[in-house]
């Protein structure tokens, strides 16, 4: 479950040190200390701070007293459906807001590369199809973006 984890967050661009702490707080049945992850988990102190801190800001992990000892516990939200919505939320939809406006500043430069001679025409139209190309795709992808909050939130 750590690797796996660790792996997941991998893949969505997010530290693998940060999936293997939850991976390994969702699988411990005791709430552990960044002692105990940095150990267990042969990780620096550091990432083990960051990484905590991440997923406590995502609402994935929270941090418990324990009786009798002063240090920070920490212990795996269950709902992993909180989870994704944290993340479609952090992470998903800033992205898909951020890349229509990146899109519109591309055909805005291939339009000043057009007047300023750098582009051919030929260059001009191979690479504005390709812009509205992703322009289509991204409109597609925002499109279901209002479908997905409704599931998720």
């Amino acid at each position: 479950m750590v690797e796996a984890s660790g792996t997941l967050f991998q893949l969505l661009g997010l530290p693998r040190s940060t999936g293997q702490i939850y991976g390994l707080l969702y699988m411990s049945a005791r709430p552990l200390t960044l002692d105990d992850l940095v150990e267990m988990l042969s990780i620096s102190k550091g990432s083990a701070s960051m990484g905590s801190r991440h997923l406590a800001a995502w609402g994935a992990i929270r941090q418990v007293w324990v009786p009798g000892d002063r240090r920070d516990h920490f212990q795996a939200v269950g709902d992993l459906a909180q989870i994704v919505r944290a993340s479609y939320q952090e992470f998903v939809k800033p992205k898909l807001d951020s890349s229509e406006k990146r899109l519109a500043s591309v055909v805005d430069g291939l339009e000043k590369d057009l007047r300023n001679g750098t582009l051919s025409p030929e260059e001009h139209k191979f690479c504005s199809d390709r812009v509205r190309s992703l322009l289509r795709f991204q409109k597609k992808v925002q499109s279901i973006g209002p479908l997905a909050e409704k599931l998720l939130l």
